[in-house]
C-alpha cells in the first residue's frame, strides 16, 4: 500500500506540476483542476468562482457545518518552464514544495480512505495573488479544524505567520530647476525622509528567528524631467507584522511625520495565529510523534498564508510542511518520502 500511495502521489504531482497555473492562464488552470476531479468524482465537487478565478470545493457533505477543511491553492508563481523531475528521492520543480505535491496528498488521501467525519477540500487559485478567493468560501463554511500543509518546512508545527499591510504615501513638493535645488522642495527626499524614520521607530530584525514587524520599501516613484525638482513622489510600502503590532498607533504615527501627505491603503490582511495548547492541537501533536517518531518543532513563519482567514474566523488550523525547500525559485523541492508522512498524518485525523 505504501509503494502505491507513493507512486499516486508522485504522478499527480507531475502532473500538477506540468500545468502553468499562474495568474491569467485559464485554460492550465481548467487542465488542472479536470485532473483532480477526475480522481475525486465519488464526491460533491462544487465550483465556486470570485472574480476571475475559479476554485474547487470537495467535500463528503452536502453540510457546510464541517469536522475538517483541507485548504491548498494550485496557483504558483511564473517561472519559464513547468516540468517536475525527480532526482535522488527529491521531487523538483515549480509548486513541487509550494504546493501541488501537498495537494496530491490531499488528493490519495480522499480517493483512498472513507470517514465519517464531515470533510471538505478546498483548492484556491489566487493565493499567490492576493488570496481573496479563500476568504470567500469560507463565508460559507465552517469547521472545527482545518489543515493546510503551507507554512514553514520540515514538519515545523507554524503557530504564527505575520499579518500584512500594504499602503501608498503620496507626497508633493515644489518644483526648481535642478541646478537650483533650494528654490524647490524635493518630494522623493520627503518620502525617503518619512520612510528613514519609520524604520528608526520601528527596528527591523535581522533574521527569520527575530519575530518582529518588517517594513520594505517595495516601489518609488516620482519626479519628471532629469533637470527638474520632483514636485511629486509615492512610495509603497509593504508592512509584515506581529501580534504586538497596533495598526492604529502606526498610522497615527505616518501621519505625525508626514502630516501633508496622502495616505491610501492598497491591501491587508490579518495575522495567522493558533494557540498551540488548544486540545485539537495537542492531539494532532501526539499523533505526529507517533507518526514521525519525534515532536514537531513549534515554530513561527514570516510569510503568509490563506490559514489567515481561518484565524481570522476562529477555526484552529493546522498548519504543516513536508521536507522540502526553496519555494518560488529554481531549486524548489520535496522530499518525496516526506509526502508519505504528510500522509499518514492527514489520515490520523479523518
Amino acid at each position: 500500500m505504501e509503494e502505491k500511495i507513493i507512486k499516486e502521489i508522485v504522478d499527480n504531482s507531475l502532473q500538477l506540476i506540468s500545468c502553468a497555473t499562474i495568474s491569467g492562464n485559464f485554460d492550465e488552470f481548467d487542465k488542472a483542476f479536470q485532473i483532480i476531479k477526475e480522481q475525486l468524482n465519488d464526491y460533491y465537487i462544487r465550483e465556486v468562482i470570485v472574480g476571475d478565478y475559479k476554485n474547487l470545493i470537495i467535500s463528503n457533505t452536502e453540510s457546510k457545518d464541517l469536522d475538517i477543511i483541507f485548504c491548498c491553492h494550485i496557483d504558483v508563481v511564473p517561472n519559464d518552464k513547468y516540468k517536475g523531475i525527480i532526482k535522488d528521492n527529491k521531487l523538483l520543480g515549480r509548486g513541487s514544495f509550494d504546493m501541488k505535491s501537498q495537494l496530491s496528498v490531499v488528493m490519495s488521501l480522499l480517493k483512498n480512505n472513507k470517514s465519517d467525519k464531515k470533510i471538505a477540500f478546498f483548492i484556491s487559485s489566487d493565493e499567490e495573488t492576493g488570496g481573496y478567493c479563500c476568504k470567500t468560501m469560507l463565508e460559507e463554511y465552517n469547521a472545527s479544524l482545518a489543515v493546510i500543509p503551507d507554512g514553514g518546512k520540515n514538519f515545523e508545527l507554524i503557530v504564527e505567520e505575520k499579518g500584512l499591510l500594504q499602503f501608498n504615501i503620496h507626497s508633493t513638493g515644489i518644483s526648481a530647476h535642478a541646478s537650483e535645488p533650494y528654490k524647490g522642495k524635493n518630494a522623493i527626499l520627503t518620502n525617503m525622509e518619512i520612510y528613514y524614520k519609520l524604520l528608526e521607530k520601528y527596528t527591523q530584525p535581522k533574521s527569520n528567528d527575530d519575530f518582529r514587524t518588517t517594513i520594505n520599501l517595495s516601489k518609488i516613484n516620482g519626479g519628471g524631467a532629469v533637470n527638474m525638482v520632483a514636485a511629486e513622489s509615492t512610495i509603497t510600502l509593504d508592512v509584515r507584522f506581529t501580534k504586538d503590532f497596533d495598526q492604529d498607533v502606526f498610522f497615527n504615527y505616518v501621519k505625525e511625520i508626514a502630516p501633508n501627505s496622502e495616505i491610501e491603503i492598497i491591501d491587508q490582511g490579518p495575522m495567522f495565529y493558533v494557540n498551540s495548547n488548544n486540545p485539537l492541537i495537542v492531539d494532532f501533536l501526539d499523533k505526529a510523534s507517533n507518526i514521525l517518531g519525534y515532536q514537531p518543532k513549534i515554530s513561527k513563519c514570516v510569510a503568509t498564508s490563506d490559514a489567515i482567514y481561518f484565524s481570522e474566523k476562529g477555526i484552529p488550523t493546522i498548519l504543516i510542511n513536508p521536507k522540502g525547500d526553496f519555494w518560488h525559485t529554481k531549486d524548489e523541492y520535496v522530499e518525496i518520502d516526506s509526502l508519505y508522512s504528510l500522509y499518514l498524518l492527514f489520515k490520523s485525523l479523518i
